[in-house]
């Protein structure tokens, strides 16, 4: 037992320091203060990852994303209903604080669909669609469509990965296509674990997350990380501290 519990501790080490090495060097390569300037103002953050694996059951989530150029906010309200559908509306990077004065949310509904394919291995397929609040002349259509595979290697080990697409509106740049993968890391059943996500490419999009999730409660959940930029993303490091509330245990 203490081996498998060092284990997974080396493991976690291993890839915090892995990204957050990646990360200074991506963030020496944007040197450029006008490039920087520049680029926060398309960073996207989107949120695929389902809150809650039960059924019939409604979720929220409140997050605060901290740049060095501001701070933002997501909000989304979404329900988990039988046979795998998710469904969901947010409103995603509403910078609160910093020098922006216009309100650029973007407001999304979601959906998704979970094909359980045995008690280790499912499958979903999903789209995020949306646009921009307000101040954004002409409007313009956001989407993000993807497939991810879950694997449970053991209790305590979720791998996933797979493939998106995203358009020119969404990216900053043009329409690309990639992939995402990550993995969660389960210390204590029902109370303590660490989440780390990726999406590749070289767009607003771009980059790694880490959280640690804490249940303070069954049905209550608090997290704390970092989004670490990809390489020419043009995007920033940012603290993250975010809260998951379900009618059903997290």
């Amino acid at each position: 037992m203490e081996n498998s519990v060092a284990c997974r501790y080396k493991i976690v080490i291993g890839v915090i320091i892995g990204c957050l090495l990646y990360g200074n060097m991506s963030y020496a390569a944007t040197n450029s203060k006008a490039h920087k300037e520049k680029s926060h103002q398309k960073q996207k953050r989107l949120k695929t990852n389902p809150v809650t694996d039960e059924e019939s059951a409604w979720i929220a989530n409140a997050e605060t994303d901290v740049y060095r150029a501001g701070t933002y906010e997501n909000i989304l309200l979404g329900y988990s209903a039988k046979n795998g559908w998710d469904f969901s509306v947010s409103l995603l990077n509403a910078q609160v604080f910093g020098p922006n004065q216009l309100f650029q949310g973007e407001s999304f509904v979601s959906i998704a669909k979970t094909f359980t394919l045995n008690n280790d291995l499912s499958v979903t397929v999903g789209s995020q669609n949306g646009v921009y609040m307000v101040n954004q002349k002409p409007q313009q259509w956001l989407n993000y469509t993807y497939l991810d595979t879950r694997y449970d290697v053991v209790p305590w080990l979720l791998l996933h990965g797979g493939t998106y697409i995203a358009n020119a509106a969404l990216t900053g740049t043009s329409r690309q296509v990639g992939f995402i993968t990550g993995t969660e890391i389960t210390f204590i059943p029902n109370k303590l674990a660490l989440q780390m996500d990726y999406l590749s490419g070289h767009q607003s999009l771009s980059g790694a997350t880490v959280n640690m999730l804490v249940n303070i409660l069954p049905q209550w959940q608090m997290y704390m990380g970092v989004s670490v930029p990809e390489k020419n993303s043009g995007n920033e490091f940012a603290g993250i501290i975010g809260f998951n509330l379900s009618t059903k245990n997290l």
